[in-house]
């Protein structure tokens, strides 16, 4: 058992250095355009590497720059960087517009932004198309009218028979000899 132990824990680095290695090869340039100086020869190329894989308009900008300052490897020709400018101001990036508008050039719309408004203008035409299939709706009774309804019969009281109470109420007097008798509102007095 001790044979098969030991090859496992010689080969473990080997293996975990291949697997970082492996997927590491988009992450080498995340690592050196953070750890760079900026506008360097070497943070310049990352940015330009993470450009071309991911298409992010903030380092299109960046590859842009460093082709307007004139960084080693990186000519400094107006028609390149106008040309990074311009598709990262299409990737929404707003440094690129900036950028275009100080050179006088003309800025170009977002293209991320057109296609949103044109899946939304395609998904409004879809729901327009699908409710013209689908006819008029018949119109809704509203529980809580806004205003009551004219010629409405109301419901007559519900007709219930109350049972008649009768009391008797008493009334003496000690000075004198009479009493009085209520029975149902009516009063009688009589002698004693």
């Amino acid at each position: 058992m001790d044979s098969f132990a030991r090859p496992a824990g010689r080969l473990a680095p080997a293996l975990l250095l291949a697997a970082g290695l492996a997927g590491c090869n988009g992450s080498t340039a995340q690592l050196a355009y953070a750890s760079a100086k900026p506008y360097s020869p070497e943070w310049c190329e990352a940015a330009k590497t993470i450009a071309t894989e991911n298409y992010s308009g903030s380092h299109l900008f960046a590859v842009g720059r460093c082709h307007e300052v004139g960084v080693a490897g990186f000519p400094k020709e107006e028609n390149l960087y106008v040309f990074y400018y311009t598709q990262s101001a299409r990737w929404g990036n707003l440094q690129g517009g900036e950028a275009l508008a100080r050179l006088g050039q003309p800025v170009p719309a977002n293209d991320l932004e057109l296609a949103w408004q044109d899946r939304q203008a395609a998904r409004r035409n879809t729901e327009t198309l699908a409710a013209a299939i689908r006819g008029p709706n018949p119109p809704r009774r509203n529980p809580w009218p806004a205003q009551p309804v004219m010629n409405a019969q109301r419901p007559s009281p519900p007709l219930v028979n109350f049972p008649s109470r009768s009391f008797t109420q008493t009334q003496s007097s000690t000075s004198t000899s009479t009493r009085t008798v209520c029975n149902n509102g009516v009063c009688t007095t009589t002698n004693q």
